[in-house]
């Protein structure tokens, strides 16, 4: 799918109520049902996760994202909260962390797809109005923007803790060095799960408990500008 620059609005096709299932047949095989958007904002429209939504570095996890019904609000409020904030010298990096933040695990290739590329739409958007220009698919941000949401929003069943390759599903923590450097570090799913409690069902984490302060594993990166990342400098 070619997640390039659109000149089109897109908020307003973002926003607009998707069918709540794709077939009866995804329905049986997969139990696809589509949250609608109405709900998605009264699940967040609570105190305790709008706090979250004004917190750059507050993690959200969606453990069955489909094609993104709450990643792309969650990425829409939380660049609304950038736009607040920033200035045009600090917009970007801003913006970076806030996606940064927001990881989802799908089963389904197709709604992977479309989840990237409704949160690309959103990011494109918010740097439009922002800085009044289009986003050039060239620059850094951009770069990186594609980079963070391919490495955050991945293929795999989080039941089973796989992808369709038969291998863990893999995240990368994105570490803050200070405000503009992040240091990357990858760990996979199954060790959030390594010291669950009996009332947390098997492969299933809440949307809104992403501890990050978990134990890492796997490859490590160099520190690094926020908006080089899509570089991935190795140590």
């Amino acid at each position: 799918m070619n997640l390039s620059f659109q000149k089109e609005p897109v908020l307003k096709l973002v926003k607009k109520e998707r069918k709540l299932i794709k077939s009866k047949e995804r329905v049986q095989h997969h139990g696809e049902v589509f949250t609608p958007n109405w709900m998605v904002k009264k699940m967040l429209a609570e105190p305790s996760i709008q706090e979250k939504l004004h917190d750059l570095h507050a993690t959200f996890l969606e453990p069955s994202a489909g094609e993104g019904a709450f990643l792309i609000e969650i990425l829409d409020q939380k660049l609304d909260y950038v736009d607040s904030i920033s200035h045009k010298n600090d917009w970007c990096e801003n913006a970076i962390w806030a996606l940064m933040s927001i990881y989802g695990i799908e089963l389904l290739t197709d709604n992977i797809f479309q989840a990237r590329h409704l949160m690309v739409n959103i990011v494109t958007t918010h740097y439009q109005k922002f800085f009044n220009k289009a986003l050039s698919n060239r620059t850094d941000f951009y770069k990186s923007a594609l980079f963070v949401i391919n490495t955050n929003i991945v293929q795999g069943n989080a039941l089973t803790y796989m992808n369709d390759s038969n291998l863990p599903i893999t995240f990368s923590e994105w570490n803050q060095v200070d405000k503009n450097t992040v240091k990357r570090d990858e760990f996979t799913y199954r060790s959030l799960f390594d010291d669950e409690t009996d009332d947390v069902p098997q492969g299933q984490l809440s949307l809104f408990d992403f501890d990050d302060d978990q134990d890492q594993e796997e490859k490590s990166y160099a520190i690094c500008p926020v908006t080089k990342v899509y570089k991935e400098i190795k140590e």
